[in-house]
């Protein structure tokens, strides 16, 4: 499956896709997945607060797989290039509210974030809102950053910033960009989900410094560092057809040359 040049440029323009009921047909085990991974790191959620395993899809041989799956990749595809990037994700269960903010912001390359949401979210109950077009810079973003203040700028609460509430159903997947403002309100105390990090292939020695940086952490140590040593788990690794490692070679690469360098300097 790849996206009309269409949806493409929906994407491009407002910095997110709603791709209705596309995992539906493997919504089941892909929930139960979601499941047995909390089960295997024996964290349990308790409701007070967000709990988070990173890197998620990685601990799940079945989950790894999602990356060989033919819409998966043709949605990826169709965004970010043949060879995009696998950088990888975390899973949760999110309780109570999400306030605005983005997932970084890159000037250099380009970041997306594949969303699996595992129950029915509408703009009541906890769905994932963003505010078109913020994934843009310019006076449009520096005006759209002020939601992440909204008492203090605008007098209202976050909830009411307007936006676009993305409603979705098991087995809808939303995409966005990295840059895009994003939030939730409304929800209960245990909503799943989990989501694939990937961007597009660094070609640049400035795509390829904004790479290094989103792997590694400024004092030098793995993004998520003390939680795992590398981006990706050694399961992801180990059970990679050629197709792929293909999207997880850079990545790899990037962590090796740290390592090199870490040697070196001792």
């Amino acid at each position: 499956m790849s996206l009309t040049p269409q949806q493409c440029s929906f994407f491009e323009a407002f910095g997110y896709i709603l791709l209705p009921g596309l995992m539906t047909d493997d919504i089941g085990w892909i929930i139960e997945e979601h499941k047995k991974v909390f089960e295997k790191k024996g964290l349990v959620h308790d409701g007070s607060r967000r709990s988070q395993i990173v890197p998620f899809s990685d601990q799940s041989e079945r989950l790894c797989t999602l990356l060989d799956h033919p819409k998966v990749l043709g949605v990826l595809k169709s965004l970010l290039g043949e060879d995009f990037n696998y950088i990888g994700g975390d899973g949760n269960y999110y309780s109570g509210d999400t306030n605005w903010h983005s997932d970084g912001f890159h000037t250099v390359g380009f970041y997306a974030k594949f969303h699996l949401y595992l129950d029915p979210l509408t703009r009541g109950t906890g769905c994932i809102r963003v505010i078109p077009g913020s994934h843009l810079g310019g006076p449009w973003r520096h005006h759209s950053e002020r939601a992440r203040q909204p008492n203090e700028d605008f007098g209202i609460q976050g909830c009411h910033i307007p936006c676009a509430a993305i409603e979705t159903e098991p087995g809808d997947i939303v995409v966005f960009n990295h840059n895009i403002l994003h939030a939730s309100y409304g929800g209960g105390t245990a909503r799943r989900h989990f989501c694939l990090n990937v961007s597009r292939r660094a070609k640049t020695d400035t795509e390829i410094e904004e790479l290094h940086k989103y792997i590694r952490r400024p004092d030098g140590l793995p993004r998520y560092h003390p939680r795992s040593a590398s981006v990706h788990s050694e399961l992801m690794r180990r059970t990679a057809s050629p197709a792929r490692m293909r999207h997880l070679e850079q990545v790899i690469d990037c962590e090796n040359q740290w390592l090199t360098k870490g040697r070196h300097s001792n």
